[in-house]
C-alpha cells in the first residue's frame, strides 16, 4: 500500500514538473537579438577637369619674331611658335603642319645655298631629299618665277604621291626670296587638303620688317597704294611681268575705270590704241601676256560661272584686278581668300576678251 502511495506522489512530482517547464517556470528565455544594418555614406564624384577649348578665329594670329625682322599670319590660334632663334623661325599645328622659316646671308652662305630659280630645280630639290622620284613620289605644281628690282621671288607646291616619304605630309609649299647677298625660305607642311588655302595664304602674308635687302619683295599683304599699282594701273599686271607703262602700253583711263577695277572688263572708252603689241579692249595686256598662262589666267567661278582674270603680282600670287588673292590646289582648282572655289580650264586672258560674234 505505501509502494502504490510513493508512486502516485512520484507521478504528480514529474507532471508538475513537465508542466512548469511548458509555462516557462524552468529558465529564463533568451533575449531579443536586435540587427543594425549599416548604410554607407555615398563618396562624391570628383568633378572633372575642364579641358580649355582653343576658339581658332577669335584673335590675332599675326606673330612678329622676337628680333622683330620678320612677320607672319598664322592660319589661325591653333598654331604655336616652337623656335624663335636668329635666322630660323618655326610653328606647328599638330592637326595641320608645320612652317619653318629659315634666313642665311654673306657669300659664303649664298655660295653654299640652292634657289630653285627654274622648276627642273625646284625638281632636282625634291628628288634629292630622302631619293624621291618624280611623278612617283611627288610631282610640282604652280611653279612660278619672278624679279622684283633684282630679287628673285619663287614660289611653288610640292603635292606628295607617296607620303611614307615626307612624314604623313600630303603638301608642302615653298617660297623662297634671294638675290646675291640673302635668301628668306618658308616652307610650309600640310598634312590635309581642307588646310591647304589657309597655310598657303600665311605663307604669302610673310613680311619682312627688318634692314634686309629683300625686303622690297615680301611686302605682306598688299596696301591700298600697292593693289592701286596693281589693280587699277592699266590692269596690266605687275611691273615685274608687264615692264614700265609705257613698256605695256596702255591707255591711263582704261587703267583706272572702276570697271576695270572691278572684274576686268576694259574702259571701252579709252583708245586702246596702246601700240601694235596691243589689243583694243583687253585691260591693255600685251599679245604675249593675253596667251601666255604664266602671265594671264581667264577662270570661272564654280558658283555661277562668273569669268574673271588674274595675274602674277611678282610676290608668287595670283591676284585680280583688286589685288584679291587666288590660291591654287591643283592643277586647275583655285580658291579666293573668303573660300569662294574657282576652276581654270588651262585658257589665258585672251578668252576673257575674245570679241563676241
Amino acid at each position: 500500500m505505501k509502494n502504490k502511495k510513493l508512486l502516485a506522489i512520484l507521478a504528480l512530482a514529474v507532471s508538475a514538473s513537465v508542466f512548469m517547464a511548458g509555462c516557462g517556470f524552468g529558465g529564463d528565455e533568451p533575449e531579443e537579438q536586435v540587427e543594425v544594418t549599416v548604410t554607407p555614406t555615398p563618396e562624391a564624384t570628383p568633378t572633372p577637369e575642364a579641358t580649355p577649348t582653343v576658339a581658332p578665329d577669335v584673335q590675332d594670329t599675326t606673330y612678329t619674331s622676337a628680333d622683330g625682322t620678320v612677320s607672319i599670319k598664322l592660319p589661325d590660334a591653333t598654331w604655336g611658335n616652337k623656335t624663335d632663334e636668329t635666322n630660323t623661325l618655326s610653328f606647328e599645328s599638330p592637326d595641320v603642319g608645320n612652317i619653318l622659316i629659315l634666313h642665311g646671308q654673306g657669300a659664303e652662305t649664298m655660295a653654299a645655298t640652292v634657289v630653285p630659280s627654274t622648276e627642273d630645280m625646284a625638281v632636282s630639290l625634291e628628288q634629292a631629299d630622302n631619293d624621291k622620284v618624280q611623278g612617283t613620289d611627288f610631282e610640282i605644281q604652280n611653279y612660278t618665277a619672278s624679279d622684283v628690282n633684282g630679287i628673285g621671288v619663287y614660289s611653288y607646291v610640292t603635292h606628295m604621291l607617296n607620303t611614307e616619304k615626307s612624314s604623313g605630309n600630303l603638301y608642302v609649299i615653298h617660297k623662297v626670296f634671294a638675290n646675291a647677298e640673302e635668301y628668306y625660305s618658308i616652307e610650309a607642311s600640310v598634312k590635309t587638303e581642307e588646310a591647304l588655302a589657309s597655310v598657303q595664304a600665311a605663307v604669302d602674308s610673310f613680311q619682312i620688317l627688318g634692314n634686309s635687302t629683300l625686303k622690297e619683295a615680301a611686302p605682306g599683304t598688299p596696301s591700298s597704294a600697292d593693289g592701286s599699282a596693281a589693280g587699277t594701273d592699266a590692269g596690266a599686271g605687275t611691273d615685274a611681268n608687264a615692264g614700265t607703262d609705257a613698256a605695256a602700253g596702255t591707255d591711263a583711263n582704261a587703267g583706272t575705270d572702276a570697271s576695270a577695277g572691278t572684274d576686268g572688263t576694259a574702259d571701252t572708252s579709252g583708245d586702246g590704241s596702246g601700240g601694235s603689241t596691243t589689243i583694243p579692249n583687253s585691260a591693255g595686256f600685251t599679245d604675249e601676256q593675253l596667251t601666255d598662262t604664266n602671265q594671264t589666267r581667264t577662270i570661272y567661278r564654280n558658283s555661277d560661272g562668273h569669268p574673271l582674270v588674274i595675274q602674277p603680282d611678282g610676290n608668287g600670287n595670283w591676284v585680280d584686278f583688286d589685288g584679291n588673292t587666288y590660291t591654287f590646289t591643283g592643277e586647275q582648282d583655285a580658291y579666293d581668300a573668303e573660300g569662294n572655289s574657282y576652276y581654270w580650264h588651262g585658257e589665258g586672258a585672251d578668252v576673257y576678251y575674245m570679241p563676241v560674234q
